[in-house]
């Protein structure tokens, strides 16, 4: 039973618990209208600077929708979404969206499941030094005495939103173990935000960070499992309304609309309603001065250019003074590092840092260069983020005697870093690395001069093209990527001279054309080059699918019909101009007839002197197969149609082009297109008839046997052909008959390859039979993967011992065991034997097989290459067979043991295999377990100059491995001519079915 004490102290509590809910209400319902307020004074201050403060309170259905789904359950991990990255253009509207948020979730409308919602601006927090978090995040409590620690003390109902994480100044390399978990401690502010995004601070916490597209790279590494979401801004078709509505005269407007959206650049730029403004606005005052819409919007550097030198007007009485050209430096000084380093805000160290005091930039703030931060004092910005890139690309012209130091100070100074770059990896350095070759033309360079009397040096342009010379002997960059921002910055320059002599560095260019404006910037840059050896092109659109986006109009789409058609027609005039051009791939690529009729007229150009053309996974839009070039162009030897389905008519179209008189093609590449018997009559035809054709490659094709047995009638004495593959094509045992007769009737024939083809031992002893015949030309068979035993290698042991002609044999993945092997290392040791490469990969081999190679490796003279990868030799047949290796009468130099389950302890024979061996300089070891301590020991002998080894193939997680890593550096150090690789390539001898 209950006393009455404890009645009255159960009432008390009660009380207290009420009064203390009622507070903590108190100071919630506080807490929301101080934030309201706040962004009420933040939207006043803004539509005094002339923007709309209505629009901007607003919470669209659509942003609600994305808010909203941002902490949904993440459909990878089915857990919530704890971070959130919302990333965008400068200017797109995540500041605008997050307050929205704010007010949205103050007015109980939003985020009902967060009990609190702390927003965090990045420029803000910036400028505070010390203090704990808890601190940090009470600025705007309402009562100092409010119950910060209490509510901290529940993250999991908390939601923290930083905006601006590019406005942050902080480095972010604070070592984990150097961050912190107690919010009530002081610590510098980096140090906290840092811990808070790292969830060191609160991880129970929600995150929302805000960034932009340029920047959001470089916050991922710091976020566990990140959601990311952009927003795009506006689409195509609404840009385009936005900029009609802009424009009050249509057909003036249509004529802008058609030049932005011919420079891509310039058109993604207006997904920005600040920037569609702020271009309309600069091609208004343009016309008004008579100048020429369509020139300016030839390329953004042009536009810029002219937007910038408005802003410095040449009049009587302007109030706008010219900053002298120290000044102007400093301020390009100050861009430039911002745009480098991903800062964009000029806080007040960094004014001081480039000699900017704050008298000395009103002259930039009254040009509107420069714009003063309305919220926070001693924050300035540039008014544009494409400004800022615009002056960052004009240091590089503006610095003071560039040539006279030895290398450069700051990694912004260095420009084969900047050329280096690509969008993919460098976001952030791709608009201003345009507007730096855009301004390399002599009108911008006029245009800049007249404004701020000042004179610009051209060294620069010399700089560059050292800079691309070097660049090219690099070629370690993706290369579509390399070349698509190279061909976007040249295009800028507008500068044919200059084009020429930078593009003359590369003689092999890789483009893929995506849409119309890519079109025209190829086309353009490429029409001037003189000096290509190859070309790889991938053309992703049709005519038809660029004239879709075109609006329906016969007029319209007759004049886009004649551009485009022009525009490829200069793309494709590499053909002819450049007379070194010897290969074209036009790899998955869709044609239409437009491209494919070019294509033809340039291939039957008389300067035209392609020696091989690639059409790998070509889509051929409406069967428009035309293969007539193959009889007007007489220096094309090699048609590669890999994986390209050709269907009836195409077939049919190869076949009466093959059969032409004129037809030079010695080359023809057939893999996986869809072949089927039938093709093999007509095919048959074309053997007969074809005097050129050498090379013929059938693979994974279901030709059967009925298909093979057509082709067999045509390898008469006759036939050129010398090297054909037929692997995968559904063969049995039944056609060996036909190909041995074949065989024996065929007096050019000399590879011949028949993977994956279900022969067995029947199959094999037709084809035995002929390689002892005297007529056999054969000197390549590959048996790769066709089912036969030990019977079957008895079978070819025995025509081996007749055969002289037969050089390579390659029997991997058939069930040999040791005793096929046995039986063939007897006819090895024969000095009648000429096989001089042998392939026994996967061939179920283990160490008892060693003894039986060791004899025949040692009584051998001819046989140099030898794979046993994928057998399970171990460390013991590794032992055995490393008696026959050092044996001077061994003759082996490439030995391939891929998975063979050696182990570290096989490092002892291994290192007295690299001191004495005389003959072998090329090992596979991929796939076998070699440890540290191993590969370490074998670096001690390997880094010997009298170490015979010139390749070595080790696994990629131990040769990255950091300790490993200073091992081989010894290695090449002092050992350069050995190559230590993460992979083994093929040699052309061992693959010939897949080189031309």
């Amino acid at each position: 039973m209950m006393s009455e004490d404890t009645e009255v102290i159960k009432d008390q509590v009660s009380e207290e618990e009420m009064i203390s809910e009622d507070k903590d209400s108190d100071d919630k319902t506080d807490y929301r209208t101080v934030i309201k307020e706040k962004l009420f004074i933040v939207w006043d201050k803004t539509s005094l600077l002339g923007e709309s403060a209505t629009l901007s309170r607003e919470l669209t259905q659509k942003d609600q929708k994305l808010l909203e789904r941002m902490f949904d359950v993440n459909i990878q991990t089915y857990k919530l979404s704890q971070t959130v990255i919302l990333y965008g253009a400068a200017g797109v509207g995540k500041t605008t969206l997050l307050r929205n948020a704010m007010l949205a979730w103050a007015d109980g409308n939003l985020y009902k499941q967060f009990t609190y919602v702390f927003y965090l601006s990045g420029r803000e927090i910036s400028q505070v030094k010390e203090k704990s978090f808890a601190q940090l995040i009470s600025k705007n409590w309402p009562n100092t005495e409010g119950p910060i620690e209490q509510i901290l003390s529940q993250p999991s109902s908390l939601l923290f939103i930083i905006d601006s994480f590019d406005e942050l100044d902080f480095s972010f390399e604070e070592p984990e173990f150097a961050l912190c978990k107690d919010y009530t401690q002081k610590h510098p502010v980096s140090f906290l935000i840092s811990s808070l995004l790292r969830k060191v601070m609160l991880p129970e916490s929600f995150l929302l960070v805000t960034t932009r597209t340029t920047s959001w790279k470089k916050l991922v590494p710091l976020l566990y499992k990140p959601h990311c979401v952009k927003l795009p801004g506006l689409c195509k078709y609404a840009r385009m309304d936005y900029i009609s509505n802009l424009l009050k005269d249509k057909t003036w407007a249509i004529n802008v609309m058609d030049s932005i959206r011919k420079n891509e650049r310039l058109f993604n730029m207006c997904h920005v309603c600040r920037m569609c403004q702020m271009i309309c606005t600069c091609l208004k005052k343009q016309e008004e001065k008579g100048g020429n819409v369509a020139t300016v919007c030839q390329n953004t550097t042009a536009l810029f250019t002219c937007y910038v030198c408005s802003l410095f007007p040449q009049i009587v009485g302007s109030s706008i003074t010219l900053p002298n050209e120290t000044l102007l430096r400093n301020l390009c000084q100050a861009a430039v590092e911002g745009i480098w380093t991903m800062k964009h805000v000029l806080y007040q160290k960094n004014l001081r840092k480039h000699d900017l005091t704050t008298n000395e930039i009103s002259v930039f703030l009254d040009a509107q260069v420069l714009q003063k931060d309305t919220e926070f004092e001693n924050c300035y910005t540039f008014t544009y983020p494409y400004v800022q890139e615009f002056f960052a690309a004009l240091f590089y012209l503006l610095r003071d005697n560039p040539g006279e130091k030895d290398y450069p100070c700051k990694p912004f100074q260095n420009l084969y870093l900047l050329l280096e770059s690509n969008h993919s990896h460098d976001p952030h350095l791709e608009q201003m690395k345009c507007f730096l070759f855009g301004l390399l033309n002599k009108d911008r360079i006029r245009e800049l001069e007249e404004t701020f009397n000042i004179t610009i040096s051209v060294e620069i342009r010399e700089e560059l093209l050292t800079c691309l010379k070097a660049l090219e002997i690099d070629d370690s960059l993706p290369s579509q990527l390399r070349f698509s921002d190279l061909l976007h910055c040249l295009y800028e320059t507008q500068d044919e001279e200059f084009i020429t002599e930078a593009l003359s560095y590369f003689p092999k260019i890789a483009v893929k054309v995506n849409e119309e404006a890519q079109l025209h910037i190829y086309s353009f840059c490429l029409k001037h080059c003189r000096f290509l050896q190859t070309i790889k092109l991938t053309a992703m659109e049709t005519l038809a699918s660029m004239l879709n986006l075109y609006p329906t109009g016969e007029t319209c789409s007759k004049d886009a019909t004649v551009r485009i058609t022009h525009y490829w027609q200069d793309l494709f005039s590499v053909l002819h101009t450049n007379e070194s051009l010897r290969e074209m791939h036009l790899c998955e690529s869709s044609l239409d007839e437009l491209l494919i009729k070019i294509l033809n007229e340039e291939l039957s150009h008389p300067r035209c002197k392609l020696q091989k053309l690639l059409l790998r996974e070509v889509y051929f839009l409406n069967s428009c197969h035309d293969f007539s070039f193959l009889s007007s162009c007489h220096t094309l030897t090699h048609l590669d149609l890999r994986e390209t389905r050709l269907g009836k008519n195409g077939l049919e179209n190869l076949s009466k082009a093959l059969k032409c008189q004129q037809c030079k093609l010695r080359v023809l590449r057939l893999e996986s297109c869809g072949l089927d018997s039938d093709f093999c009559i007509s095919l048959s035809e074309v053997l007969y008839r074809n005097e050129s054709l050498v090379f013929l490659n059938l693979s994974t094709n279901n030709l059967s046997d009925d298909g093979v047995k057509w082709l067999c009638k045509a390898l008469n004495p006759s036939c050129r052909l010398e090297r054909l593959s037929l692997s995968n094509c559904g063969l049995t045992k039944d056609v060996c008959y036909d190909l041995s007769m074949a065989l024996t009737k065929s007096k050019r024939l000399t590879h011949l390859c028949l993977t994956g083809n279900l022969l067995g031992d029947e199959g094999i002893e037709h084809l035995s039979g002929v390689l002892k015949h005297p007529q056999c030309t054969l000197q390549s068979l590959v048996l790769r993967n066709c089912d036969f035993t030990a019977l079957g290698s008895e079978y070819l042991s025995i025509a081996l011992l007749k055969n002289k002609n037969l050089i390579h044999l390659d029997l991997g993945y058939n069930t040999l065991r040791d005793s096929g092997i046995k039986i063939l290392c007897r006819t090895l040791q024969e000095p009648t034997c000429s096989l001089q490469e042998l392939e026994l990969m996967g061939c179920v081999l283990t160490s008892d097989s060693c003894m039986d190679l060791v004899s025949a490796l040692v009584n051998n003279s001819s046989l140099w290459s030898l794979d046993l990868g994928n057998n399970n030799l171990r460390n013991t047949g590794l032992q055995i067979l490393c008696h026959a290796l050092k044996d001077p009468r061994c003759h082996i130099q490439r030995l391939g043991l891929e998975n063979c389950g050696l182990t570290p302890d096989c490092h002892e024979e291994l290192l007295a295999l690299f001191c004495k061996n005389q003959s072998l300089v090329h090992l596979n070891l991929l796939k076998n377990g070699l440890d540290y301590e191993a590969i370490r020991n074998l670096c001690t002998v390997l880094k010997s100059p009298m170490c015979k080894m010139e390749f070595l193939a080790l696994d990629k997680k131990e040769i990255f491995r950091k300790k490993i890593k200073r091992c081989l550096s010894d290695v090449r150090i002092n050992n350069p001519k050995l190559v230590i690789r993460p992979h083994c390539p093929n040699t052309e001898s061992g693959y010939w079915w897949q080189y031309f």
